[in-house]
């Protein structure tokens, strides 16, 4: 009984935070704090259903699956994210205008926002948070 609410806990916590990130992926206001949202409420979200699944189905393997899963998980989807708004960047998506950081520009990762890339299609604001940096106030 105790092990059938825990996984139902951690399911139902798991399944809120996916749609928290859908939620975000809706409303935030660039492509670069919708992928910052999605990478880690998504991640975090579907490490909470794969321990709820493995709290239902306890044994050996199912451990060692969870934890593979889990761990490729954490590992992929933040990289991901990362290498998905470095290309944004560089493709000159532009940033929202509540945003006050540019990383990136500081970095070195050729054409952003503030420039007119070789596709022709110029940026919006510089100052921007890409990458996932800080847009609070």
């Amino acid at each position: 009984m105790m092990r059938t609410v825990l996984a139902a806990v951690l399911l139902l916590v798991g399944a809120g935070l996916i749609a928290v990130s859908a939620l975000g992926l809706l409303r935030l206001p660039d492509v670069y704090n919708r992928m910052n949202a999605v990478a880690k409420a998504a991640s975090l979200g579907v490490v909470c259903v794969l321990l709820g699944v493995l709290v239902l189905v306890f044994d050996a393997r199912s451990a060692v699956v969870v934890a593979v899963a889990i761990g490729l998980q954490l590992v992929s989807a933040p990289v991901g994210g990362y290498a998905l708004a470095v290309a944004s960047y560089r493709a000159g998506s532009p940033l929202a205008p509540v945003t006050r950081y540019d990383d990136l520009a500081d970095a070195g990762f050729g054409a952003g926002p503030g420039s007119d890339p070789p596709g022709g299609r110029a940026g919006g604001r510089a100052g921007g948070t890409a990458g996932g940096g800080s847009t609070g106030g």
